[in-house]
């Protein structure tokens, strides 16, 4: 994918760290973008929250779900840590949270010993908006539209492994409306 490289032209922007600030992005709401460039591998920033339960994490992902089907917004900032417990990052002072999903991701999360860092996935020049993929499963993609922009985008935010299942069942399902309008075309 080409960079997309925006300036800043709004004084809604915050520094965030030495690597990273918050500002208004395409894809959707805030975003997080590049202060200066990063080096591939770079840890940038820490995902924080709220150490829950899986019961407890399963019990407020449902509210801000239902929440936003009704409003448009952000629906989850939950990260899995573990068999036992997850993190809920939907905090003021987690910034990155604002990090956008791209299917085509110079970023990523990792887990070390249940705190997660955000790495640079390649050398991401100053102005680019900080991705990462959001690894959504395939079986809610309707609930899930993507606006990443990116070539590689199947239009809708799911896991790696699972877009090649996704294009082929967009395909199936583009190839029977064509038939059904066809058919009732035909008078059929």
């Amino acid at each position: 994918m080409a960079s997309m490289i925006v300036r800043n032209t709004s004084p809604l922007v915050r520094r965030v760290n030495a690597f990273c600030e918050a500002r208004h992005s395409r894809i959707h709401g805030q975003g997080l973008f590049a202060r200066r460039l990063i080096r591939k591998g770079t840890r940038i920033i820490e995902y924080v929250g709220e150490r829950v339960s899986k019961s407890e994490s399963n019990r407020r992902g449902l509210a801000l779900y239902r929440e936003a089907r009704s409003t448009g917004g952000a629906a989850v900032y939950t990260f899995e840590l573990n068999d036992k417990q997850d993190l809920d990052g939907n905090k003021p002072y987690n910034h990155a949270r604002l990090a956008n999903h791209s299917c085509d991701p110079n970023c990523e999360y990792v887990n070390e010993n249940d705190r997660l860092f955000m790495f640079a996935l390649r050398d991401i020049p100053k102005g680019e908006e900080l991705t990462f993929d959001y690894g959504y499963d395939i079986a809610h993609f309707l609930d899930h539209p993507c606006r990443c922009g990116s070539e590689a985008c199947v239009g809708f935010i799911v896991r790696r492994d699972q877009r090649l299942r996704l294009q082929k069942l967009l395909r199936r399902k583009s190839r029977t409306a064509e038939k059904k309008a066809e058919k009732e075309a035909s008078g059929a």
